[in-house]
């Protein structure tokens, strides 16, 4: 890093809250997510997880410090709350609401503190192909968290990022 970015980068505080990616993949913005809730920001600010083709059944991790408030009887998305208040959602997938819980298999009940990188929940991406979905893990902070920003960690653009890689500072 250089001197002038290490002298005007934003000091993190203690209620800033860290997304780490929920398994190792590449890193994509929401804007290239193949939904368009997603990709125009309509569920907030976040990223996502391309999974590698060769990846068939992943255990993915908590991207967030807090409580789970909510699994989707579905079970294909997970909305936590950070100490601080913030809401970010876990969304697996695109469209997979209709495999109707098919292929997902929950390893943390609602009402449970999580620590991020914290095994969550069981996903089967075979089950998601064969049914022609795209299998993206989304991390969004909710618009209810009423946020200030968020920063970027800076990150290669076309490189795998790993579980344990903080990819964004969420600001309250």
């Amino acid at each position: 890093m250089g001197f002038f970015s290490s002298l005007f980068k934003k000091k993190i505080s203690s209620e800033d809250v860290r997304l780490y990616p929920v398994y190792p993949g590449k890193l994509k913005m929401l804007n290239e997510v193949n939904d368009p809730v997603f990709s125009i920001g309509a569920m907030g600010e976040g990223f996502a997880i391309e999974f590698s083709e060769s990846a068939e059944s992943v255990i993915l991790k908590a991207p967030v410090s807090g409580k789970l408030e909510l699994i989707f009887p579905t079970k294909h998305a997970y909305a936590f709350e950070s100490q601080n208040g913030i809401k970010v959602l876990l969304h697996i997938g695109v469209d997979t609401v209709n495999l109707q819980g098919e292929g997902f298999e929950p390893l943390v009940e609602v009402g449970k503190e999580v620590k991020a990188g914290e095994p969550l929940v069981k996903v089967d991406l075979l089950k998601i192909r064969s049914n022609n979905y795209i299998t993206d893990a989304i991390v969004t902070i909710l618009p209810e968290s009423n946020i200030k920003g968020v920063v970027f960690s800076e990150y290669d653009k076309n490189g795998i990022v790993e579980v344990e890689q903080a990819i964004l500072t969420v600001n309250k």
